[in-house]
């Protein structure tokens, strides 16, 4: 952004801030670092990184900004990173793994936080969902209460922290995460495993249950900073920015596309109904945006007034304004999956939809599990180690823990992120975008598949004339076993039946 042009209201709220971001080895606090860094002129980005598999933080903080998320901004400010600071640290650790020196530095310097640290995985334990969801939310905020110039706090929870109520607010709701911040406190790692199945009775898994929790900690320890609360639906690949398409993570509703391109998935189970999701720089847009109303309102009211009241909550959803049902989002990916196939599908995408369970379980008994099988057995013959039937759990392992998602139906309201929207000038609704009335669902998911394909498959576009042919090959494949396959069956048959008729009738 050049010095010269005019600043817009959310541009000028943030010049020449402080930050300090969590999460941005993810995919939303990636998008939320590069945003900051593409929409502002900032003076400082302390970003918080860990140690992971063998990576240390420095190796794994340039890997994320060396994404190709980071490519637009790089073709403008090759060196942006210079404003950026690793701090490192750990959510799973007291005061998030923190040395004095680090702690100190961000009290004294840090103006905006943006939380975007989260564990995510649906398969997760109790335990490490509720050290990154919740402890590590109690003492940021612990933290940020020391901090001398504060200006805006804002926390990424989920429309799906509420899961057990069927009508969802903008607002805080009281349910049983009083249990778990006691455990955390003042009991040991034991008595939390004890405990995980009666805590988490009524809840699909460990993370909806630990962002209520959460969400409950901010409740009641965040009414002195300016902080709100940002709850996104099921996040997809970007509309726009920073480039179209733009996804991470092989997992939820990104792994079943993947699959079907593949040829994995045979067998979807679902109930038809809205699938609210919205693209997760939509997201980032209303995180931005809404600090910056939190931080004005902050500065309007005066110190200390903001603490009589809760913290302002914000959905970032589509089925209000623009809905999508599961049917429609099925069948147009599986559409498009076909118009670009990747070369490095397995079999030919195709599958069945279902609602009945019964069907389900029959349906991946016969197409995935025996199909597994069989395959595994003619790895072993030629040589080579079995893995199918071990792709297979893991893709029913993942389809069973975002089934949940799928079998229930919700109303989201969305009245403080429309005040919102409407509070902001012409030129920032263009810069932040989160107006999901200007998206084009059709072309949407156009881009949406071939983004999958790129970033997720690693399969670029140039392959797409290989990819047909290899989509026509199969196909001729398939034909062909299924035509076996009747004809053995009616071979079969035939004589089974004539064999079992000639016993009946013989003494006749």
């Amino acid at each position: 952004m050049e010095s010269n042009v005019e600043l817009t209201e959310i541009q000028q709220f943030y010049k020449n801030r402080t930050f300090f971001l969590t999460g941005i080895t993810g995919l939303l606090g990636k998008l939320v670092l590069e945003k900051i860094l593409r929409s502002f002129q900032v003076k400082r980005i302390y970003v918080l990184v860990r140690d992971k598999d063998g990576s240390d933080a420095e190796t794994r903080c340039a890997a994320a900004m060396d994404s190709m998320a980071f490519g637009p901004l790089r073709r403008v400010d090759p060196e942006f990173f210079n404003k950026v600071s690793l701090i490192v640290g750990d959510c799973e650790k007291p005061d998030l793994g923190l040395n004095e020196y680090d702690k100190n530095l961000i009290m004294s310097e840090v103006e905006c936080i943006f939380h975007c640290a989260a564990t995510v995985d649906l398969g997760a334990s109790l335990k490490k969902a509720a050290l990154t969801n919740v402890k590590a939310t109690r003492d940021l905020l612990d933290i940020a209460k020391q901090m001398k110039n504060l200006k805006t706090f804002v926390y990424i929870s989920s429309v799906h922290s509420n899961f057990p109520q069927y009508e969802i607010h903008e607002k805080f709701y009281d349910l049983t995460g009083g249990k778990l911040v006691e455990i955390l406190e003042f009991s040991n790692d034991q008595i939390l495993d004890e405990r995980a199945s009666e805590l988490l009775q009524g809840w699909p898994n460990a993370v909806a249950y630990t962002m209520n929790v959460a969400e409950d900690v901010i409740r009641r320890h965040g009414k002195s900073l300016p902080l709100c609360v940002i709850r996104p639906s099921l996040m997809v690949s970007s509309a726009e920015e920073p480039v179209t398409g733009y996804i991470e993570g092989i997992s939820g509703l990104q792994g079943a596309t993947v699959s079907y391109a593949l040829g994995i998935n045979r067998v979807n189970y679902y109930e038809n109904g809205t699938l609210d999701i919205v693209p997760v720089d939509y997201v980032v847009s209303i995180v931005v945006a809404a600090g910056w109303y939190t931080g004005l309102q902050n500065i309007r009211m005066g110190k200390g007034e903001s603490s009589t009241t809760e913290p302002p909550i914000y959905h970032c959803i589509s089925s209000q304004e623009k809905p999508v049902t599961t049917d429609e989002w099925m069948g147009v990916t599986e559409t498009e999956c076909k118009e670009v196939p990747s070369v490095k599908m397995c079999q030919l995408p195709m599958s069945f939809q279902t609602a009945c369970y019964q069907n389900y379980m029959l349906l991946t008994f016969l197409l995935h599990t025996c199909m597994a099988f069989l395959c595994d057995i003619c790895l072993k013959f030629v040589g080579k180690k079995p893995v199918i039937m071990d792709i297979y759990k893991k893709l029913h392992k993942d389809q069973e823990n975002f089934r949940p998602y799928l079998l229930r139906q919700w109303y989201f309201s969305n009245d403080n992120t429309q005040k919102l929207l409407k509070r902001m000038s012409f030129k920032d609704r263009e810069l932040f975008n989160f107006d999901i009335l200007t998206l084009n669902w059709q072309a949407y998911f156009v881009n949406y598949v071939r983004g999958v394909r790129v970033y997720l498959l690693k399969d670029p576009l140039s392959t797409v004339t290989e990819g047909k042919k290899k989509q026509e090959k199969k196909f001729m494949v398939q034909v062909i076993t299924a035509s076996f396959i009747c004809v053995a069956l009616y071979i079969i048959g035939k004589i089974l039946l004539y064999k079992v008729i000639f016993k009946l009738f013989r003494k006749y």
